[in-house]
């Protein structure tokens, strides 16, 4: 594990969700930000899929393009994708798609929601800001370089982490992309 991490932070670079990678057949990956057993997620950018890219094989591939944070939201939409996320103390999960917040803690909630996507000008890091008109308030921000995000050792790290005010009370957690 420690090699892995040593690894990220000698390739910060690797680390931004909105980066495009091609590899030695021009096939074009859209980064995820996602590891999991010394492998990265992506999006192929071709087919649709996710595909799981060992960390020797992403050094190899060259870092084509840089989307901006609406470009990607837009492409990640479009492959059915969308956040999932966790958290502990109270234990809580939820599914935030385009325009929608399945929210699990003591009883499941689906709640409409409005997302407005941006790269915060103070970090420079990639925002979700979610809202609902029910009083359901939400945060996901990649994590700087070389930071990850990891509730449970038994899941994928991801650059993401969450925090939903559902009514008053606050929740912390991961969260990672993933088909819907």
């Amino acid at each position: 594990m420690k090699k892995l991490i040593l690894l990220f932070l000698l390739l910060p670079n690797l680390l931004l969700a909105q980066e495009v990678y091609t590899n030695s057949s021009y096939q074009e990956f859209l980064s995820l930000g996602s590891m999991e057993n010394g492998k990265q997620n992506f999006l192929n950018l071709k087919n649709g899929m996710i595909d799981w890219i060992n960390l020797s094989e992403l050094q190899k591939m060259e870092q084509t393009d840089m989307l901006s944070p609406h470009t990607f939201w837009d492409k990640v939409n479009k492959n059915s994708i969308g956040f999932y996320a966790n958290g502990y103390e109270p234990f809580w999960n939820a599914k935030i798609s385009k325009n929608k917040l399945q929210f699990i803690s003591l009883k499941e909630k689906n709640i409409n929601i409005a997302i407005d996507i941006k790269n915060s000008s103070l970090t420079r890091n990639f925002l979700v800001i979610f809202h609902s008109k029910d009083g359901v308030y939400g945060l996901i921000r990649s994590l700087p370089k070389g930071t990850f995000c990891e509730a449970n050792l038994d899941e994928i790290t991801s650059i993401y982490e969450i925090f939903i005010d559902y009514k008053g009370e606050i929740f912390e957690g991961c969260a990672y992309l993933d088909k819907l």
